[in-house]
């Protein structure tokens, strides 16, 4: 069988999903800044400040919040089961191209560079910016010399949060957090990504492209969804998951090696999606279903099943969180796959513009939030509320951010900054060598 190495033509869909995926961060972003009230009560279009207004909605029973289950709630509830799930395999993809090439020493350089630079830049930054927009930065009426103070503050305050166990992260990172728990994860896996590499045809390469060459695609429908719910078994009731930390920590790894283990299996890979593009895509439609009446469930019964932390219901576990798990993973990884088998049906075709929107992902994904801030704030000022709400903070955070890229990628210094990848490399290196998150 042939190796990744001999295999160095461009998978293009893989890119085209990168960018998707990312570019799906805007709507909804802004989306649960309006329906989940995410980012505060005081930006959120949909809530006046009138106290009429607000005991109507309240009558209404439309709270604005995560546990809402209004078919609009709903949607976005489902889109957060997967993308980052799809982006963390994405990641792992990117890591077997770009280890290929790479000892373990130059490797841990390049994720140094391209992820913990942007992320302490973007935490320092655009976190200050952020907290003026959202009044968690307060600076009216300083001076210039006041606002640097500030700013010199923020950067000292945040650096030392940051190193705070489990919370500390979330609290200075804010949206960046991806970034961190990528880095982490690939340090994690290096002994893996190593011996892969020095024995491409040995025994644990092996191992990982037997998950595809099981009967029935047993492996792949049935053992990987199996182990993402033994790990929501293990920390869910204790740990519920909250961006990429309790039980989304491990959660996530395991979709990242997932990712690296496909594109190790190369051929095998994209010969199964193939091969069971359709009874993917229907079995998902099934799970999807099921996922909904669950979630539905628990808002009846005001157990998080599918978010983890029932412990302080003082339920261990019970046949609806066991059930729970089961669903939660199993329509995550059917998703991923659904989303992966088309796009390689379906994008795996080079454009003009796919190299453009490639560079233009980390400087989107740094800057979007205190735009999305500002957006939302702007929608509520001018009385916009819901679908009309959302599409205007949208334009202006996906235009906000085209200038900001614009701005960025012109200079060696701000490419650096933000993790743009150097666009003098060789033309035989292909996209997902060091493009991929």
């Amino acid at each position: 069988m042939e190796n990744l190495a001999e295999k160095p033509e461009r998978r293009y869909d893989i890119d085209w999903l990168r960018v998707i995926l990312f570019g799906l961060l805007i709507p909804f972003h802004v989306a649960i800044g309006v329906y989940w009230s995410t980012y505060g009560e005081g930006i959120n279009p949909n809530l006046s400040d009138d106290p009429d207004d607000r005991k109507e909605v309240a009558e209404e029973g439309n709270d604005y919040t995560y546990d809402s289950v209004d078919p609009t709630s709903m949607f976005l509830h489902w889109m957060h089961q997967w993308r980052l799930a799809a982006l963390f395999m994405i990641s792992g993809m990117g890591t077997a191209f770009a280890f290929k090439r790479r000892n373990w020493k130059n490797f841990l350089l390049e994720r140094l560079q391209r992820l913990l630079v942007p992320m302490f830049f973007g935490m320092w930054t655009v976190g200050f910016v952020g907290g003026i927009i959202t009044g968690g930065v307060d600076l009216e009426g300083n001076s210039f010399i006041d606002t640097l103070i500030a700013f010199f503050v923020h950067v000292l305050f945040t650096s030392f949060l940051f190193w705070v166990p489990l919370f500390g992260k979330i609290i200075a990172l804010g949206h960046l957090w991806f970034l961190w728990n990528l880095f982490l994860y690939s340090v994690l896996c290096i002994p893996i990504f190593h011996m892969v590499q020095k024995d491409s045809d040995g025994r644990l390469a092996r191992f990982f492209r037997s998950a595809f060459t099981l009967k029935g695609g047993f492996g792949i429908l049935v053992l990987f969804p199996l182990l993402l719910s033994s790990t929501e078994l293990a920390f869910k009731p204790w740990f519920p998951g909250f961006i990429g930390i309790g039980y989304e920590w491990i959660w996530y790894l395991v979709f990242f090696i997932f990712g690296y283990i496909c594109i190790v299996s190369r051929d095998l890979y994209y010969d199964f999606l193939s091969a069971n593009r359709n009874i993917i895509t229907i079995l998902t439609m099934i799970l999807t279903v099921a996922f909904v009446l669950i979630r539905l469930q628990q808002h009846e019964d005001g157990i998080p099943y599918m978010d983890g932390g029932w412990i302080e219901n003082d339920i261990l576990h019970n046949r609806m969180t066991i059930l729970g798990c089961f669903i939660h993973s199993f329509h995550a990884w059917f998703w991923c796959l659904t989303v992966f088998a088309w796009g390689a049906h379906l994008l795996n075709k080079n454009s003009a513009s796919l190299a453009y929107l490639n560079q233009g992902v980390y400087p989107f994904y740094i800057v979007h939030m205190p735009l999305t801030f500002a957006g939302l704030s702007i929608a509520k000022e001018f009385g916009f509320t819901g679908i009309p709400a959302v599409i205007l903070s949208c334009i202006f955070v996906s235009a906000g951010c085209w200038l900001i890229f614009e701005t960025v990628r012109r200079t060696v210094v701000t490419r650096y900054l933000f993790g743009i990848k150097n666009t003098k490399q060789k033309k035989s290196v292909v996209s997902q060598d060091v493009n991929q998150l």
